[in-house]
């Protein structure tokens, strides 16, 4: 009896467990770092569908973005803006730093971190 019951415990935890990775391997994980501005949000997106890293950030929140050439810029988010030479937004996928937000292909179970940070590429990019 008391051995049916250790066995029921370790079956019943291990669905539980199984159930929660599941999940979680079925949404991309969007974290918004405002800085200063606001505190940081953790939103789960579903991921259905193959989808860049930035429309996974425009299915967790309001974004504004500015075209230039083939880039895509996100100039604001949630109402917290970028400032040219001042702060902007960046990201990163599981830790790394990827390449365009627009371009950058992102699946189930990644985590996209985008910090509001000093901007350091207007200073690069005006210098040219």
């Amino acid at each position: 009896m008391k051995r049916n019951r250790i066995l029921s415990t370790l079956i019943f935890t291990f669905l539980i467990a199984f159930s929660a990775l599941a999940g979680k391997a079925k949404s991309i994980t969007v974290e918004i770092n405002y800085g200063e501005q606001q505190k940081t949000e953790t939103i789960q997106v579903e991921c259905t569908k193959a989808m860049t890293a930035l429309e996974a950030l425009q299915h967790a929140a309001n974004v504004k973005t500015h075209p230039v050439a083939n880039y895509v810029f996100v100039t604001g988010i949630n109402g917290v803006e970028g400032v040219r030479g001042d702060k902007a937004w960046y990201y990163t996928v599981n830790g790394e730093k990827p390449k365009l937000a627009i371009s950058q292909t992102v699946k189930a179970g990644d985590t996209i971190s985008w910090r509001y940070v000093k901007d350091v590429c207007s200073c690069t990019v005006d210098k040219k």
